[in-house]
């Protein structure tokens, strides 16, 4: 399989290239607050030294008593000084191509930091930039030896980085929809880790008051999370979001509660009351919990269908993290105006529609055998009243005409893109550019690499997936899995790429002597995007091309949400909860 060929190929260049660990020197750094700790040394893409503090905890381990509740700050290590020259574990998860195989433990909110500089003066010190993984909120994380999120290329640049793991799947976001579970406790960790860095990236030569948090996908979503949340306040200065948004169908849950109730039935736990729901999964083995997500994946998406335990409105909690629907927070400007950079890639959805035409079309034959529940469930709208209606109309659009396995493999990432990126990054665009006081950046990275996230799949090579989501990734980080850079364009767009975002990152102004004239803001008066691309990276006024696709979603949609309006409206008086005591709470409808 050419999967394995690419496999053999990195595991040979990542012996020879970029990050090799200089044993002989490790330096240190005291945290006043915390204790000492004790690095490694790398070396950038070009040859730079740098240095490297890895598996920092900066929250207490969520386990026993601590599973589905808010993280709690790490306790110091007073007098101690802490090994962080090794890489820690991911969240535990199941594996992302096939969901088969666990990794990781629960054990695992720690944060990696790369810097040129420790102990040195605050006047010298670089801009930060904090990392935030993708993987759907069920899988991923900080690391760069078991994961993508190598610092080679970025550490070639004067800035700090840290990329920070946080709770995924279940034990992240599982919710019983009342105070005693709000859920969202993987954003929280976030919000948790971004404060560490607020407090103690001065150790490590970063500037506090000059923090931009930037992520990708389910990364690029929390990102804006963090943008919407009342919990983020203050804590950083700039945002980049990549290829996600709050407003995706895969993003924002409406159903997480269901699926909190179907985890209990399945491991024998009481679901009339919640707290006696959660002492039974808190005392449940990991493993069995994961077990339960598996079960539930429909593989058209990788293992990301249905993501079951994601973000959601938390109007419970006395504090909430996401008090209200993400428009409702812009439109009332209820959120953190800061500057932002936002975009997308070409052909986001053909990711999704590659894991198709991969596996010996297994994956292909289960869309086609009952398409109305694969593409419901695609869409997120599985639990909705009208989800099998929405996705009949979807697939009459997208597949009315299809003929071939081909044409279903193309159709099926047309509507990924159109549906799970286009519109809810562009919706996203939209309403901040009218509210945020601050600049919004629009960007259509568009330029096709050598190397492609696709490849990964083992997908037939006569087979062209444009560029993919998460394909500029192979531009921006280094790691085990990503090959090096070795074409003289790929070159050329990683030093526009990294130019814009790491002077985005020290001055709020992106720029590049790659890019032909400047890049402005868009605005509610004029859109504009910057088309990231070596053929003519340009400032294009006007919308996204994919404007006119975007007509059937809006208007199916729109007519579904009006509906649901005039229903709302008959019943003001719904609860999400009840107390029969003082002391017990019952779950609605469980």
């Amino acid at each position: 399989m050419k999967s394995c060929s690419i496999l053999s190929l990195l595991s040979v260049c990542c012996c020879c290239v970029i990050l090799q660990c200089r044993a002989q020197q490790e330096p240190t750094v005291n945290i006043p607050a915390l204790g000492g700790l004790r690095g490694s040394q790398m070396v950038s893409s070009s040859g730079r030294n740098f240095h490297a503090f890895r598996s920092i905890p900066y929250a207490e381990p969520p386990v026993g008593n601590l599973r589905f509740r808010d993280p709690i700050a790490a306790k110091p290590w007073t007098g101690r000084v802490l090994d962080a020259t090794k890489e820690g574990t991911t969240c535990l998860q199941n594996d992302l191509l096939t969901g088969l195989t666990q990794v990781g433990q629960e054990d695992c909110l720690v944060l990696n930091v790369y810097t040129h500089k420790i102990n040195d003066a605050i006047e010298n010190a670089l801009p930060v930039m904090v990392w935030i993984h993708g993987g759907g909120f069920s899988a991923g994380s900080g690391n760069f030896e078991t994961d993508f999120y190598g610092p080679g290329y970025i550490l070639d640049r004067d800035v700090v980085l840290v990329t920070i793991n946080y709770r995924v799947g279940p034990f992240g976001f599982l919710s019983t929809e009342d105070k005693e579970a709000p859920g969202n406790y993987g954003l929280l960790d976030q919000t948790l880790a971004i404060k560490w860095v607020k407090d103690h990236i001065a150790n490590f030569g970063g500037n506090p008051d000059s923090i931009t948090i930037f992520g990708e996908s389910a990364g690029g979503a929390s990102v804006q999370f963090q943008v919407l949340s009342p919990r983020s306040k203050g804590l950083f200065h700039r945002t980049i979001s990549q290829s996600g948004a709050p407003g995706c169908p895969w993003a924002i849950q409406k159903s997480v509660g269901e699926y909190t109730r179907l985890l209990a039935e399945d491991l024998n736990c009481p679901t009339s009351n919640s707290r006696e729901l959660l002492a039974c999964l808190r005392n449940t083995e990991a493993a069995k919990i994961l077990e339960f997500k598996r079960k539930l994946v429909i593989p058209i998406a990788l293992s990301l269908v249905p993501v079951a335990f994601g973000p959601r409105i938390d109007s419970e909690r006395d504090s909430p993290f996401l008090p209200d629907d993400p428009e409702v927070l812009v439109s009332r400007k209820q959120f953190n105006q800061v500057p932002m950079i936002v975009g997308l890639t070409k052909d986001e959805g053909s990711l999704f529609s590659a894991s198709l035409a991969s596996i010996d079309g297994k994956n292909l034959a289960v869309l086609k055998t009952d398409p109305l529940n694969c593409l419901a469930h695609a869409m997120g709208m599985e639990k909705q009243k009208n989800g099998r209606e929405i996705a009949q109309k979807a697939y009459d659009h997208y597949f009315g005409t299809s003929e071939s396995d081909d044409d279903f493999v193309t159709q099926y990432g047309k509507m990924a893109s159109d549906v799970g990126f286009f519109k809810c990054i562009d919706d996203s665009v939209k309403v901040f550019s009218q509210y945020n006081d601050q600049p919004v950046y629009y960007y259509n990275y568009a330029h096709k690499g050598q190397h492609s996230i696709t490849q990964m799949l083992g997908v037939p090579d006569d087979i062209d997936f444009g560029v993919s989501h998460s394909d500029e990734l192979m531009l921006m980080f280094t790691s085990n899995f990503i090959p090096p850079m070795t074409d003289p364009n790929d070159i050329k767009a990683s030093k526009m790429l990294l130019d814009l975002w790491t002077s985005f990152a020290a001055h709020g102004v992106p720029q590049s002597e790659e890019v032909i004239g400047h890049w402005l803001p868009t605005t509610h008066q004029q859109p504009r995007y910057l088309q990231i691309n070596l053929e003519s990276p340009v400032l294009i006024n006007g919308e996204m091309p994919f404007q006119s696709g975007l007509d059937f979603w809006r208007s199916l949609l729109n007519s579904y949400s009006s509906h649901q309006s005039k229903k709302n409206c008959n019943q003001l008086k719904v609860g999400l909860y009840k107390y029969v005591s003082t002391h017990e709470t019952v779950l609605l409808g469980f």
